[in-house]
């Protein structure tokens, strides 16, 4: 079978592995710490299951799809309220997290998502953000310019504003899960895994160690691994792509670009795809353009960044923070975006081992929604929940990837 190594380093010291000596029956077991697989064990381990989190780094780890330094989580996703409905599950979940670790987890930034005439975002958001009873302004014209003059907009530009909204520090976060599982009880192995092999329907795995693991239930998050794991189900379906996210230098003594004068932001434009957020943390302006498309491997992908990408960063930002033109890039980030045929989740069970499920397909905006996805999960695995028919396998069909 294909071998599986799922990612992540923790911080010496952070974070210690749980052991239970002679334990190798469980009721579930997840592979892989990230954003899904870390509120999965959560949500499984809330319902009463026994529940056995592996991963072969840690979390937060620099290769997984949940790392890095930061997440967006807003609510605005045009038309389609799915995910904005799990974004108003999500958030208490996130803040109420971060207040319990020392409140540096949310940074309540809001989020501005401006956008051209070529594309209806804002007013589509606009409706369904009313529909769902959560708080938003929409702006236009001279209001958001005098609102944000730090960034250049347009004749026939608009805007929408989730004032609630913000940044998650997407490595802490995760590593903060899993240690609160760990003292919860939740036995926390690094271990990676060979498999699953299947006898009839029913499956287990073997660790790369030899040790064979059992459970009624294997539930497999791990992001862009998932297509090596299981390549004849997933190979065309689950398409790792990479990513270049910069750091750019602020001006000395600058508070334009940072926080509650600088908003977290996205842009969609027919020119451009980008996003970023303010100077968290003193990091720099954090931007990202998406406008190349290469396929990335999790194991062996060069994490250099590249002038191709560089190039559009700087024109982007001349074009729309013109005041950073030539500011220096202090930090890079070179990650990979896990995404599905049509930029929707995977939550589904395997075709042909009956107690295997796979969750991924996070395409770029799924780290916000972890925590719903968690409670989805459990309520499949562990009660036998009917699925929502837009997150099962049978569903993906070529669509544009969404990004956050």
């Amino acid at each position: 079978m294909t071998k599986m190594l799922v990612a992540a380093t923790v911080a010496p010291g952070a974070l210690q592995t749980s052991a239970r000596a002679g334990s190798q029956t469980w009721d579930v077991v997840v592979i892989g710490a990230g954003v899904f697989g870390a509120w999965s064990a959560h949500w499984l381990h809330k319902a009463g299951l026994r529940v056995l989190l592996l991963d072969a780094y840690g979390p937060g780890n620099n290769r997984a799809s949940s790392g890095g330094e930061s997440r967006i989580i807003r609510a605005a996703y045009g038309e389609d309220d799915f995910y904005s409905r799990w974004v108003k599950r999500s958030l208490p979940q996130w803040i109420e997290l971060s207040d319990r670790s020392g409140g540096n987890l949310f940074h309540r930034t809001g989020v501005l998502t401006f956008a051209d005439s070529s594309t209806k975002i804002v007013r589509q958001s606009a409706e369904a953000l009313k529909r769902l009873d959560m708080p938003y302004e929409v702006l236009a014209g001279a209001e958001v310019a005098k609102r944000f003059p730090q960034i250049a907009f347009r004749e026939g530009d608009s805007a929408i504003f989730e004032p609630k909204c913000g940044a998650l520090m997407a490595r802490r976060a995760v590593a903060t899960v899993v240690e609160e599982l760990v003292h919860a009880g939740v036995e926390y192995r690094v271990a990676g895994i060979v498999g699953p092999a299947a006898k009839g329907r029913i499956a287990s795995v073997k660790t790369t160690t030899g040790e064979t693991i059992s459970a009624d239930a294997f539930v497999f998050a791990c992001g862009p691994w998932l297509p090596k794991v299981f390549p004849e189900l997933l190979g065309k379906v689950i398409q790792p792509e990479r990513g270049e996210v910069y750091f750019l230098g602020v001006p000395a003594g600058d508070t334009l670009f940072s926080p509650p004068n600088m908003p977290t932001w996205i842009h969609k434009s027919k020119d451009w795809d980008a996003y970023g957020m303010p100077n968290l943390e003193s990091r720099g302006f954090k931007v990202a353009v998406d406008k190349i498309s290469q396929p990335a491997d999790p194991d062996t992908m060069d994490r250099e960044p590249s002038p191709a990408y560089l190039k559009h960063v700087r024109e982007f930002v001349t074009e729309r923070f013109p005041v950073l033109k030539d500011a220096p890039v202090v930090e890079t980030r070179v990650c990979q975006y896990e995404n599905s045929l049509t930029g929707n989740y995977i939550v589904d069970r395997h075709p042909e081992m009956e107690n295997v499920w796979i969750v991924g397909g996070g395409s770029g905006h799924g780290f916000k929604n972890g925590p719903a996805m968690g409670e989805y999960v459990a309520g499949g695995v562990a009660q036998g929940a009917p699925l929502e028919k837009l997150l099962t396998l049978a569903e993906q069909t070529p669509k544009e990837h969404r990004v956050d």
